[in-house]
């Protein structure tokens, strides 16, 4: 039988009036919707900028019209999902609202609330009376998409079960920016509602800082939009007039389809100032990036967020007009730098503001929904008093459980918690605890007791449907703690064992493997980080005799997979390895290599080790010049050193997944791995370049002269395939569906 699609009624301002609420819309409504049933319902309140947000008897009659074809839609098309972009910040739009949802809401299975405009939460919070009429209005959606990242988010106003920032995206054409040419002056462009909230006095008060500077022929500021009002055009010219800017600024009214675009194509720079109460994410910056512009805009409402990042916008405070003309100045001071720009211009829209990944946010929102509606939200507790970064070797593991209960807590239908101690990881905002140990578990004997007695201990709240150990390990009272899902992500503490017995004392691999047998036994799902480690954890599982059990592969996020993909970052000759002690990691043999290499002539970068170098041969990378040793690096320092890398080496005869390997991509840097491991796995699916044999050293000079050879265009799209690949949306829905799986069984 065909799957029932999930209905929606979709609801929301198309153009006119234009701006970016009414753009953004325009998208949802043209999109052709082929995995739900969409039903489109036109809001048409305002026909022009200036009856945004003011009363008018014709809205009051709309109002009511929208109340009864939503509620035929909605009775039409019974389990149908509300998707409705809630008020800006005045009365009149707010009660409209009020007004609308509580006469059509409860007639829908869920709701989804996409928050164009800026200041909503904060206006509802203030006073009695707005907070009672916003419970009515906006308490407890299903999904609220969050298009600005405000102080004061709505999700946490309105208790949203599921949240997601939501971006919009626009289509930008294909349209050449010539570089200006020599002598003539920057063209600056403004696109948007001609208001005072818009910055439009700041841009007259810039283009008259320049001149007083004796730059009025260095400069051509364009304005393209339509007037809020005749008095503000009226002072607006006045001002202008009275700078004498006539020669300097133009005001070149509303453009639409090619002639703004061609106002685009012709501009040097994008100028927008703005300080506008309702800003969220401007669409017009959008559109700005898509056609190669560097940005001068304001670190206001979502526009940080947006833009964070970027390497062609600078932000500054409000009305700063000194501050805008200095950047002007310094821009057209580097105009030969211009096409450069343009193309990091582009590329970062292509990466954020594409509206396929708007439709994709948009999309995800429906299914949240659908999801949370279906049936009561699921309890989780997750065990995280067993990571402690930097005091344990849950350093990376601690990275995937980050980035993966981030995507948990704001899936709709979930109900995650943590239990933590004090000095273990905690849980991402939106979590709950489900238990706060009052002790730390930092010292290895207080960590493994707790690991193992803590349930033992009350848990505040409603028991949990099931318990998720991220970590991988069972306390050994797990019947206390049934149902349980495990992320096991290798076995190589059995390797170790069998490959290097003197690295550890014998009780340790004793303690460890039995540990390991204890959970594979008793945990009810397993969870694991690849196909390569999905196969050590059934050779163990045959080896010690453990009935077979499926074994699900979720693979791995990055948590880097939020800052944009470099382009063209600036490397320096030197080469990256993550050293360590533990001999599987090959640190000692790597060294050795680099030695003998530079020892016979070879031409190499400088080999930066990065951690612990083993003692054998410490005295080696003293001596050697083309070695340099580097402590632990913090995240900052660490993402600089990946940045300027010319390649990451990895020879680790075995891993369960490989997250540096994804970390340098992220952060444009090629990897060198040994080959029919998982780190093989990893990066196939977006390059095979890189992959040596240990037992012939020189393969590996080989595969580092191949990655080093690769071109910052290739590396590129390497990065975005993989964060296509192993983005943390989708591993999160493939957990997802374990835990519903088990709990539909129970």
């Amino acid at each position: 039988m065909p799957v029932k699609k999930t209905s929606v009624l979709l609801m929301g301002q198309t153009p006119p009036p234009w701006h970016g609420q009414a753009v953004a819309t325009q998208i949802l409504f043209e999109h052709d919707w082929q995995d739900h049933e969409i039903h489109r319902l036109r809001m048409e309140f305002s026909e022009e900028m200036i009856e945004v947000g003011r009363f008018q008897w014709k809205k009051i009659r709309h109002l009511f019209q929208l109340i009864h074809k939503a509620r035929a839609i909605l009775r039409e098309n019974p389990g149908s999902l509300l998707f409705y972009p809630p008020a800006s910040a005045k009365w009149i739009p707010f009660l409209r609202d009020v007004v609308f949802l509580c006469c059509v809401r409860r007639l829908a299975a869920g709701t989804i609330f996409i928050f164009h405009a800026s200041g909503l939460p904060e206006f509802v919070t203030r006073g009695p009376v707005r907070r009672m009429l916003g419970r009515l209005a906006y308490q407890n959606p299903d999904v609220s998409l969050e298009v600005a990242q405000e102080r004061l988010p709505a999700h946490k106003v309105f208790q949203s079960r599921a949240w997601q920032w939501c971006p919009c995206g626009t289509e930008v054409p294909e349209f050449a920016t010539p570089a200006p040419a020599p002598g003539a002056p920057l063209t600056v462009l403004f696109v948007g509602s001609l208001q005072e909230g818009k910055g439009i006095l700041e841009i007259l008060r810039t283009a008259a800082l320049l001149k007083q500077q004796g730059r009025e022929n260095d400069f051509r500021f364009r304005i393209v939009g339509k007037w809020f009002s005749n008095q503000f055009e009226g002072y607006a010219r006045n001002l202008q007039a009275e700078l004498d800017l006539e020669r300097m600024v133009e005001f070149s009214g509303q453009l639409t389809g090619d002639e703004k675009w061609q106002a685009y194509s012709q501009a040097n720079v994008f100028f927008f100032p703005t300080h506008y109460a309702a800003e969220a994410s401007p669409i017009v910056l959008m559109e700005a990036l898509g056609m190669g512009l560097p940005i001068i805009s304001t670190r206001w409402a979502g526009i940080p967020a947006m833009l964070e990042g970027c390497p062609t916008a600078s932000l500054f405070s409000i009305q700063s007009p000194a501050d805008y003309a200095a950047e002007l100045c310094r821009i057209t001071k580097h105009r030969d730098n211009l096409p450069t720009t343009s193309d990091q211009s582009r590329n970062f829209y292509r990466e954020r503001f594409l509206p396929g990944k708007f439709i994709d946010r948009i999309a995800n929102s429906f299914d949240t929904a659908a999801a949370g509606t279906a049936r009561p939200p699921l309890r989780i507790a997750t065990y995280l008093a067993d990571q402690n970064p930097g005091y344990d070797r849950s350093y990376g593991i601690s990275r995937m459980s980050q980035v993966v209960l981030e995507k948990l807590v704001h899936t709709a239908g979930l109900d995650v918690g943590v239990i933590a101690s004090r000095t273990s990881q905690e849980g991402p905002d939106g979590s709950h605890t489900v238990r706060a140990l009052p002790w730390g578990t930092r010292g290895k004997i207080i960590r493994l007791l707790t690991d193992h007695f803590h349930p033992l201990f009350g848990q505040s709240g409603r028991k949990p449907h099931l318990f998720y150990f991220p970590k991988g390990y069972l306390p050994i009272l797990s019947g206390l703690r049934r149902p349980s899902v495990v992320t096991i992500h290798d076995t190589i503490i059995q390797y170790d064992g069998d490959h290097y017995p003197a690295w550890r004392h014998a009780w340790e691999y004793t303690y460890w493997a039995m540990m390991l047998r204890h959970t594979l036994r008793q945990a009810d799902r397993i969870l694991t980080v690849s196909q390569s480690s999905r196969r050590q954890i059934k050779e163990f599982m045959e080896r010690h005799c453990i009935a077979a059990k499926e074994i699900v592969v979720t693979y791995e996020p990055c948590l880097y997979e939020n800052l944009p993909q470099p382009v063209n970052s600036s490397k320096q000759d030197i080469v990256l390895h993550l050293a360590s002690c533990e001999p599987h990691k090959r640190t000692a043999h790597l060294v050795r290599w680099w030695h003998e290499a530079g020892k016979s002539g070879k031409k190499l970068p400088v080999l930066h080790l990065i951690g612990s170098v083993p003692r054998e041969v410490s005295a080696l990378v003293d001596a050697s010049e083309g070695i340099v040793r580097r402590p632990f690096l913090e995240d900052t320092a660490l993402q600089a050193a990946y940045l300027s890398a010319r390649a990451l080496i990895l020879p680790s005869e075995v891993e369960g997944f490989g997250l540096p390997a994804l970390e340098a991509y992220y952060l444009g840097t090629p990897v060198c791995y040994v080959k029919d491991t998982s780190v093989e796995e990893v990066l196939r699916v977006a390059t095979q370049k890189g992959g040596f044999h240990l037992a012939h050293p020189e393969s590996m000079m080989r595969a580092l002269d191949e990655v080093m050879a690769m071109s910052p265009e290739e590396i590129h799209e390497c990065g975005l395939t993989l964060r296509e690949a192993y983005s943390a949306e989708k591993i999160a829905k493939r957990i997802v569906t374990v835990f519903r799986e088990m709990a539909d069984q129970a």
